[in-house]
Order: C-alpha cells, then sequence, then structure tokens
C-alpha cells in the first residue's frame, strides 16, 4: 500500500492548515532529517513509540545505550523495562524492497546473538558503551523506577536472553512493505520468542518550527502472525508459542487470566525441596523455575491452549553444558523415570533438549478444570524439581 494516513490538519480560529511533511535525507543539511537524528529521537523520548498498540507488556521502556555492539553489528536503541523485559529498536529511512528485507533480517540477527548472551555478557557491553561502572544496566532503570528489585530485575533480564523473548521494533520514515511479504520473510527467522512490529513515524514542521511526530503502528506480530520460539523440526513449537499466539485477539483478558492463574498456583504450591527459588508471575502461559546452574537449565510449566494441553518441561540453554547434562541424564533413564513416578518424553535435536510430561483437558481456561489443572501442575512440579534439582546440582559440581 503506498498511504495509510494524509496528513494532519491543524484547525484554528483562523482555518485549517495542512501540515507539510519533512523529507528525509542522507544528511540534515538537505533540509530534511537523517538517521541519526531519527534515532536519537527515539532514544530521547521512548514516547514517540506506540507501544502500548503493540505489546503492552513493554510499557515504560527505559533507554539504555544508543549502537550497542554485537556480532551482528550495532543495536540502534536498546531499552529495558522495569520489568526486566528488553526491547531493540532499528531506526532506518527505508528506500527500496532489497533494504527493507536487509534491515529486517538484520534485526533479527541482533536478536539471535543476544539470545546467546548471559546478563553477564549484556552488562559488560552496557558498561562499555556508557562508561559506568557496576551494574549499569539495572542502575540505569532503577534511576528512573526507584525500588525495584535488583535480584528480580537481573532474574528477568536473563530469562529474556534465555528464550530470545525481545520487543523488536523497525522505525522508519514511509515503510511499504505489504504485511503478507514481512510474515513471509519472518517465518523463515522462527527461532526466538519475540513480538515484533513495524512503526512508521513521519514527521511534519508546524509554522512555529516545531516538530510534529506521529507514530503509526502499521505491522505487528499479533496481526501478521505469531512467530514464536522453538526450534524447527522439534515438535514442541507450540509450547512457548501458547500465550502470545492464542492471545492476539484479546491480550488483556488473557494475560489476567495467566496472571491469576499463576498466582494462585504460586500461592498454593508446597515444594518437597525448599532449596527451588519459586517462579515468578507472568501474564504468559509460562511458568519458569530456575534449576542449576542459573540461566543455564530451567523448568517451565506451560498453556497450549489451542490443543488444550497443559504441562511441564525440563530444557537447557544450548552449548556444550546442555548437551553434556541432557546425556548424562539420558544415561540415567531407567532411574529417573522410576523416581519420577510419571511417564516422561525425551526429545532432542542434537542442540536443543527437553525432558516433558502433558496432560489434556476439556477446555484450559474452563472453570470447572482449574482446580484439576492445578492439582495435576502442583504434583508435576514437584515431582520434577525432586527428581531434577539434586541431579542437576551434582553436574554442576562434577563438570
Amino acid at each position: 500500500m503506498d498511504r495509510q494516513y494524509g496528513d494532519p490538519v491543524i484547525i484554528t480560529d483562523l482555518g485549517a492548515e495542512t501540515l507539510a511533511r519533512v523529507p528525509t535525507h542522507a544528511n540534515e543539511s538537505s533540509g530534511g532529517y537523517a538517521e541519526d537524528w531519527l534515532q536519537e529521537l527515539i532514544f530521547k523520548h521512548p514516547e514517540c513509540l506506540p507501544i502500548a498498540e503493540i505489546d503492552n507488556g513493554y510499557s515504560g521502556l527505559v533507554p539504555i545505550c544508543r549502537e550497542l555492539p554485537t556480532p551482528a553489528g550495532p543495536v540502534d536503541v536498546l531499552y529495558a523495562t522495569p520489568q526486566g523485559r528488553l526491547a531493540i529498536v532499528e531506526a532506518k529511512l527505508w528506500r527500496n524492497p532489497e533494504a527493507r528485507r536487509e534491515v529486517v533480517g538484520q534485526i533479527l540477527d541482533y536478536a539471535k546473538e543476544l539470545s546467546r548472551w548471559r546478563y553477564e555478557d549484556l552488562q559488560r557491553q552496557v558498561s562499555r558503551k556508557t562508561g559506568r561502572k557496576g551494574n549499569a544496566l539495572f542502575e540505569i532503570v532503577s534511576e528512573r523506577n526507584p525500588g525495584i528489585s535488583e535480584p528480580q530485575f537481573v532474574d528477568e533480564v536473563s530469562r529474556s536472553l534465555r528464550t530470545g523473548q525481545f520487543l523488536m521494533l523497525i522505525v522508519g520514515d514511509g515503510i511499504r512493505e505489504g504485511v503478507d511479504a514481512i510474515a513471509g520473510f519472518l517465518e523463515d527467522y522462527a527461532t526466538l520468542q519475540f513480538t515484533f512490529g513495524l512503526v512508521e513515524l513521519p514527521v511534519y514542521k508546524l509554522s512555529d518550527g516545531r516538530r510534529l511526530v506521529q507514530p503509526r503502528v502499521l505491522a505487528k506480530t499479533a496481526i501478521i502472525k505469531r512467530i514464536v520460539v522453538a526450534d524447527k523440526g522439534d515438535g514442541l513449537s507450540s509450547l512457548e508459542a501458547a500465550a502470545e499466539d492464542e492471545g492476539a485477539g484479546e491480550p488483556s483478558e488473557l494475560e489476567n487470566f495467566y496472571r491469576k492463574f499463576w498466582a494462585e498456583l504460586r500461592d498454593e504450591l508446597v515444594l518437597d525441596d525448599a532449596s527451588q527459588p519459586m517462579a515468578n508471575v507472568t501474564g504468559k502461559g509460562n511458568f519458569f523455575f530456575s534449576m542449576p546452574p542459573p540461566a543455564q537449565s530451567w523448568l517451565t510449566a506451560y498453556f497450549v491452549q489451542r490443543t488444550n494441553e497443559v504441562g511441564v518441561f525440563l530444557t537447557f540453554s544450548r552449548g556444550a553444558f546442555g548437551d553434556r547434562a541432557y546425556d548424562i541424564l539420558l544415561e540415567d533413564r531407567e532411574q529417573v523415570e522410576k523416581e519420577i513416578g510419571i511417564s516422561i518424553e525425551w526429545k532432542s535435536d542434537g542442540s536443543k533438549h527437553r525432558i516433558l510430561n502433558y496432560r489434556t483437558f476439556p477446555d484450559v481456561r474452563a472453570e470447572q478444570h482449574r482446580e484439576g489443572i492445578k492439582s495435576y501442575l502442583k504434583d508435576t512440579i514437584n515431582r520434577f524439581v525432586n527428581v531434577f534439582r539434586p541431579r542437576l546440582a551434582r553436574i554442576v559440581s562434577e563438570l
């Protein structure tokens, strides 16, 4: 489509004034604005980004730094929320279809690189870029949001990195790419969990010299298609997609459902192993428990509404530890299955490994099944913690 909106019109007692759009150029000396100006604008004024229209879970963005170095290239702008969620923005003046595909691929490459980082890696790069010592990432966010918990913030950022759960925005001057074309391109990169949005940010000049910025959401994953994490060929792609995929039509209601359910489960859950850290309540279809070692293995309780499935699985970050831990557990498979006392599935594609138990219900959101689902999850989580937590701790100590 060539145009979705007309130019703004200012109405006064003296009449109507149609605002002239400021052109985009390679540099501002030619009378328009350049990519660097656009990047600086959204860094200093994140309120220019229509976050609530894309994913309200990323509200309250705090600018962290510009040009964050990654192996895939510098991220134009990095933000974090007080809850520890990360957003990356690529600011581009789009000029032709080839460049558009390139910039979509570029921001996806940034996300893939970040998903390989630990909190310490991100913190180190933020410190280097900002020149701040200590836990610079947390300090920048806490300066605007006093009272937030540092351990909880670090845990949530770590989880965002581990799962590739980012808000990714491409912000440009005149995005014309069709929604179908963008959706098809994203499917080639369906290896991360993320929210993706295209935002057009036209700038208009007022008669008094001020500039008016009119954010326009051209596309987002809720209306394109949710491209959500899981590895191709894994057979478990729906597990981590549950909340996003099913909630596109009614995110507020679904988020409320999950928050209430996970809060109830957390309050009622009594584990035999008192050393197991409790999961944090989320508005998504996943409930994460950190396992040894932190940020490299975790237990997830989940919903998949499309198939009315509820389950629990143990998984690991990609890499040497995950491969070795899974192999050691697999060698002890007979004893593990005897101790856990319920049927479990062992799934591996060679680099990503999961150990899973699940159950289907007639309707996972129906009130009449709520207690049954909680009872099943409480029992299964406790079994998984009892069997796998001490084994993982022993594996960590021996490696």
